[in-house]
């Protein structure tokens, strides 16, 4: 068996982060508009005959079958793998952004994981299949609680509205035009400093959708209003409201809980804001990770000065169009 290499793009969230997730997925339906970026999660599977390693660079650990201890994040890719009969070779994670920074880095994992598997089962059908599996593994194998975006985003990539109701996801996917052009060269994402573990930050949102708090209720279906405004925005391509509506979204979600901003978020939006962004918001559940900024292309210098005095890591990025991929490699 040859070597193979799978690759999956990180996503960013424009609006309607939140809305996605269970339980108000199912009673009210979610609207989110994404994209992929230039950054992502590599999944390395090397074939030969002894039990099987997994080694991740982002967590610097190795684990091998048979010689596993607890059940940590590593130890379940071991029986993951084990489920679908892979017992020998070696598994290599490597990611462009520390974990549970915003950016959906492990559905970014878990669907280059599960391509490289159908692959070797000869089981792969298609993107919206690896999204399937992907979210269904990493909701209920690894007990991670995701938007239902995030695996469709990753494993379709590019410019997408995704409308669902749990049982069901529509997926408009966007062609790169002038419009989506000028945003993608204005968007930069700036690391606070610390990443925290989204399932933790969510469990809040989870627990008062549960109970059907009327607050959190009312303050999701806003951020869904707003996500459809926002896509209107797109195909009106009215670059002032689309960034007036990320910032108003931001201001919603940042009320959902006291753990969803901080101080250390609030400064670098504020400074992203005062050169050169036409909105920030943070990515992701809250707290912490990335701040992702967009301002017109001739400010995107100005905008990164800025923040590098407040990060050792601000970055500019790029809209990707293509989804999780998977090469073959002799060895």
């Amino acid at each position: 068996m040859k070597r193979l290499v799978s690759y999956s793009p990180l996503r960013v969230s424009f609006l309607g982060g939140g809305t996605d997730i269970s339980p108000f997925l199912e009673q009210h339906g979610s609207r989110v508009f994404n994209t992929t970026i230039d950054h992502g999660v590599q999944v390395i599977y090397t074939p030969d005959s002894y039990p099987l390693e997994v080694s991740s660079r982002d967590f610097l650990k190795t684990v091998i079958m048979g010689n596993e201890h607890g059940k940590n994040f590593q130890n379940k890719i071991l029986d993951l793998l084990s489920d679908y009969g892979i017992k020998s070779g070696k598994i290599y994670i490597n990611g462009e952004v520390p974990p549970g920074s915003g950016l959906a880095s492990s559905s970014a994992m878990v669907t280059a994981l599960m391509r490289i598997i159908l692959e070797i089962r000869n089981e792969y059908e298609d993107p919206m299949q690896l999204a399937r599996i992907s979210y269904e593994k990493e909701r209920n194998f690894f007990g991670i609680t995701l938007g239902i975006q995030d695996p469709y985003a990753i494993s379709l990539g590019g410019f997408k509205y995704m409308e669902s109701d749990g049982s069901k996801i529509n997926v408009k996917k966007y062609e790169r035009n002038e419009f989506l052009e000028s945003i993608g060269d204005g968007m930069l994402i700036c690391y606070t400093g610390g990443t925290r573990e989204s399932s933790e930050v969510l469990k809040n949102q989870v627990e008062k959708s549960s109970q059907n708090d009327s607050g959190t209720i009312e303050k999701l279906q806003k951020i869904s209003d707003l996500t459809a405004k926002l896509v209107k925005s797109v195909q009106e391509k009215d670059y002032s409201t689309f960034t007036e509506l990320i910032n108003e979204g931001w201001n919603v979600k940042k009320t959902l809980s006291e753990k969803v901003t901080s101080s250390a978020v609030n400064n670098i939006i504020t400074t992203a804001l005062k050169n050169g962004a036409d909105c920030a918001r943070l990515l992701g559940g809250g707290n912490q990770g990335f701040v992702l900024a967009i301002g017109k292309p001739d400010r995107l210098w100005e905008m990164q000065r800025s923040l590098m005095g407040l990060s050792d890591f601000v970055v500019r990025v790029k809209p990707t169009t293509r989804g999780t991929f998977i090469t073959n490699e002799e060895q």
